[in-house]
């Protein structure tokens, strides 16, 4: 049935006024599958460099596929250890500002993203559930006031 819902909706699994339908993976397969039925790649745990590989990835493929890669929004799960906080679990990769980040690295990155592309990410914070609201306010102090621009 699902399929059927597919054909009708010209391969789209969206629908109009909907939410946005971000999908994930780096194989091929799963970059034609951003480009046929998504509004955005979710990455995760991306750096500039992958992230622009990715892209040149899109660009390759969107010919194949007929969509406009430039129409997919680049979006990404990033892990980040705040200054002063421990991980209370193994963080998979490498954290966002490096192993031991600073408020200066972690945004000298997320800049570095978003020239590579990247319009929102979403922050994976490992910390224990009671540090939880302190490092909310330290990304809030320290990332959120220096890229907002309202």
């Amino acid at each position: 049935m699902a399929r059927r819902g597919l054909t009708a909706a010209r391969g789209l699994p969206r629908t109009e006024g909907g939410p946005p339908v971000w999908i994930g993976g780096q194989s091929d397969a799963a970059l034609r599958r951003a480009l046929r039925f998504g509004d955005a790649w979710h990455g995760s745990g991306v750096d500039a460099e992958s992230l622009t590989g990715v892209r040149a990835r899109l660009a390759a493929l969107g010919d194949e596929v007929g969509r406009d890669p430039g129409e997919l929004a680049l979006t990404a799960g990033l892990f980040l250890v705040p200054p002063g906080f421990a991980p209370s679990v193994k963080v998979p990769g490498r954290p966002l500002g490096g192993e031991d980040a600073t408020a200066e690295s972690v945004r000298d990155e997320l800049g570095r993203l978003s020239d590579a592309g990247l319009v929102s990410a979403s922050l994976w914070l490992p910390v224990a559930t009671e540090a939880l609201q302190d490092a909310l306010a330290w990304v809030a102090g320290e990332l959120v006031s220096h890229f907002s621009t309202a």
